[in-house]
């Protein structure tokens, strides 16, 4: 497990970040003579705090309430900060920081990483496509919770003051072509972070694998509406190395240390003692897993007094153990990683081209794609204390939802969509990527909302509205996505 470095990392960069990107520069031009300016920073020191502050700080603090848009929580605390975003609303501060984490932490900090590499170090290829494939992640990122949002004229202050919004069609075909732009810096080994590299360690290998991961998803989100139009790309990216084994998966572990566990573990410690008594298992997603007799029940969730599991409603806001399960500590643990593309993912996005006819192989590539999707799956949690038994996954695997060999496509499609929403438990945004663009399962009704349908975007923050006079009207927060059916 790589060390995290919190403490030290994060102070400094705080320290940083308001000397070096004070207002709206892209340039480091014009501080020469500033002996703390960035002339000849190492990039590898922007890299934690892109990570942490830009990337995962977001994901986990604020995003952690986006597993009740997808269903797969149920708050059981009837506090506000649990309870207005269950039941449709949205705190303006909750939206401002994750476009803040986005555009100033992560996106300039990682467009001063390019910057600087060119100027002192222009030979170190490897480093601007690590850049690229963090910022195309960071831009699919931002689109699915947004919709349309800057990405041509984005962190180009000089140029572009007062950026326009891309649609998000174009967000998302643009985030394929910066990773083929990252894919060519990563072709031949050069100099590349790899101490502040929190991820991979500097794995050039991993980096490749991530990069195609992540132009899979785009693809595939654009496919769900115009699949012509990425078919050609779709089959281009066949055979090649992406995320398909849990070893590969591109994550950010937390560590089991004051000041560097998992924010949401640090939650339970710090307001309820240790006690888990604010997440229950959601309706939705307990629903499907126990008609399917899913042995990663086990795993994900604890039993109810009388035995069992049952979910919680949507919006009911009970806290009763007897009556709900709750999610297991065993999952919300204080090294819980933040993990940004997974093996499941892939396999399932790879079954579903395939079944579609998206790229070769048939209903029997699929139900390939699907079987491996399963089973990484099922061993999320190997050598952790909710491992699923070995037992258990055979037994899974070789009833009638360990393949989609015999089934019709419909069947088959609705399969893969069911074992991939499942598969997201704990990845808070993709569990609510996976049931907007699929519709599978779905939604049940919820309970006190002030919505008149689910959740489908957020706003764009009001700071944004404000102050940039290109900014298009707030869309309402049930309008659909680009990408979903």
């Amino acid at each position: 497990m790589k060390n995290i470095l919190i403490n030290k990392i994060s102070v400094l960069f705080v320290v940083m970040s308001a000397i070096l990107f004070t207002g709206c520069e892209d340039s480091i031009e014009g501080i020469n003579s500033d002996p703390l300016a960035a002339l000849e920073i190492d990039p590898a020191l922007l890299m934690p705090e892109i990570l942490l502050g830009g990337i995962t700080a977001p994901r986990t603090v604020e995003s952690f309430q986006m597993s009740t848009h997808s269903q797969q929580w149920s708050f059981s605390a009837n506090f506000g900060v649990f309870r207005n975003p269950e039941r449709g609303t949205i705190s303006p501060n909750t939206t401002n920081n994750i476009w803040i984490g986005c555009y100033t932490t992560a996106l300039r900090n990682l467009a001063q990483m390019r910057i600087l590499t060119e100027r002192n170090n222009p030979a170190a290829r490897n480093i601007i496509g690590q850049a690229k494939v963090l910022e195309a992640f960071t831009f699919l990122h931002c689109t699915t919770i947004f919709g349309d949002m800057p990405f041509s004229e984005a962190i180009q202050v000089d140029e572009f003051p007062n950026p326009n919004f891309d649609s998000q069609e174009d967000v998302l075909r643009g985030v394929a072509t910066l990773i083929d732009e990252a894919l060519v810096e990563l072709t031949t080994d050069t100099d590349i972070v790899d101490g502040g590299d929190l991820i991979y360690g500097g794995d050039r290998q991993s980096w490749i694998r991530f990069a195609n991961s992540i132009k899979l998803k785009a693809l595939m989100l654009i496919a769900n509406v115009d699949p012509a139009s990425v078919t050609a790309q779709l089959q281009a990216l066949v055979g090649q190395p992406m995320i398909t084994e849990n070893s590969h998966e591109a994550k950010l572990d937390y560590l089991d240390a004051a000041g560097n566990q998992n924010p949401i573990y640090t939650l339970i410690v710090q307001f309820a003692g240790g006690d888990q008594d604010f997440y229950s298992g959601g309706s939705t997603l307990v629903t499907l897993m126990n008609n399917n007799n899913d042995p990663r029940r086990t795993a994900y969730f604890d039993e109810i007094t009388a035995g069992g599991f049952a979910g919680q409603p949507q919006g009911s806001l009970i806290l009763d153990p007897d009556q709900f399960s709750q999610i297991s500590l065993d999952v919300i643990r204080p090294e819980l990683p933040d993990r940004y593309a997974t093996a499941p993912e892939t396999n399932f996005y790879l079954a579903e081209a395939a079944l579609l006819g998206l790229i070769p192989g048939g209903q029997a590539a699929a139900d390939t794609f699907y079987q491996a999707g399963i089973t990484t799956s099922l061993g999320r949690y190997d050598g952790l204390a909710n491992e699923v038994p070995a037992a258990d996954k055979a037994t899974y695997l070789a009833s009638a939802r360990g393949s989609i060999a015999a089934d019709s496509q419909a069947d088959a499609l609705t399969k893969i969509h069911e074992e991939h929403y499942v598969a997201d438990f704990m990845r808070h945004q993709e569990s609510w990527t996976t049931i907007r663009r699929n519709q599978v399962p779905a939604y049940e009704a919820i309970t006190g909302t002030v919505l008149t349908g689910n959740i489908n975007r957020y706003a764009i923050p009001l700071s944004e509205v404000t102050s940039n006079p290109n900014a298009p009207a707030v869309e309402a927060l049930t309008t659909p996505m680009f990408f979903q059916n």
